[in-house]
């Protein structure tokens, strides 16, 4: 009797479905802060009142950028949480201190996302965000790399292949991430392409996989048809180009050209 409450006692203890709780309710509550930084324009009544308005949410196309861009990133990151908790079993005491760890730059994302909204071109704005996104990476490939090289955690052995995409879904964007921050002072424009276009590599991947309907553990080829994967690329692209409108509208149209400056 003594040894059955005991197992149950850790069982409890290591059950990982609080350290998910946490993160569901952690990035919930991102996204929440995430819209909350678009804000409806106040406007008197008078005349032109519908061009005024236009122009007032043209003005916003920062917002709406900023707030895209860490969506993106929150979905990701929830994305790939949530693959990797399908394959642990059980947690420690580490895991869950690295699971907080990687919450930890999540957090800030609000922050960053509304000080590239205000600061998109500036240097240093562009490298505090690019730092927030690297953060995220490392932490995600900190979590990653020890939970699957702890077979007692898992449900079963993860494979050498399965370990290595693991990496390179979270490597490359990294490297990318880095080279943004790099280039910020001297190529701010570059450097906000190189950020959305990390995540259309991660979120182009994500997409394949559900579409497949394969996880992380599957470790096997995945059969896509041609059309699951056009609808992938499809998504993505427009997901970049919603990404990138409001700075066509600001280097075309001239009411725009002083826009939180």
């Amino acid at each position: 009797m003594d040894q059955t409450r005991a197992l149950v006692r850790s069982e409890r203890h290591h059950d990982p479905a609080r350290v998910m709780a946490l993160t569901d309710g952690v990035i919930a509550i991102v996204i929440t802060l995430l819209v909350l930084e678009i804000h409806v324009p106040e406007l008197t009544g008078g005349p032109n009142l519908n061009d005024r308005l236009s122009e007032a949410l043209r003005e916003l196309g920062p917002f709406f950028v900023g707030f895209l861009l860490s969506f993106v990133v929150t979905a990701i990151a929830w994305a790939a949480h949530r693959s990797l908790f399908a394959l642990i079993r059980r947690t420690d005491r580490t895991l869950v201190w690295l699971n907080i760890l990687y919450l930890l730059p999540l957090s800030l994302l609000p922050f960053g996302a509304a000080l590239i909204s205000q600061y998109d071109r500036e240097p240093v704005a562009l490298r505090v965000y690019g730092l927030q996104l690297l953060l995220i990476a490392l932490t995600r490939l900190i979590v990653w790399l020890y939970a699957t090289n702890r077979p007692d955690l898992l449900y079963e052995p993860i494979g050498r292949r399965t370990k290595t995409v693991g990496v390179l879904l979270v490597a490359v964007p990294a490297a990318l991430y880095l080279l943004a921050i790099l280039i910020a002072g001297s190529a701010p424009v570059a450097s906000l392409v190189i950020y959305v276009g990390g995540h259309r590599f991660v979120l182009h991947r994500h997409l394949r996989r559900s579409l497949d309907g394969s996880s992380w553990g599957g470790g096997g080829r995945l059969h896509l048809s041609h059309t699951r994967l056009g609808w992938s690329r499809v998504i993505s692209v427009l997901g970049c180009a919603s990404m990138f409108s409001p700075y066509v509208w600001r280097n075309r149209m001239p009411c725009c050209q002083s826009v939180h400056r």
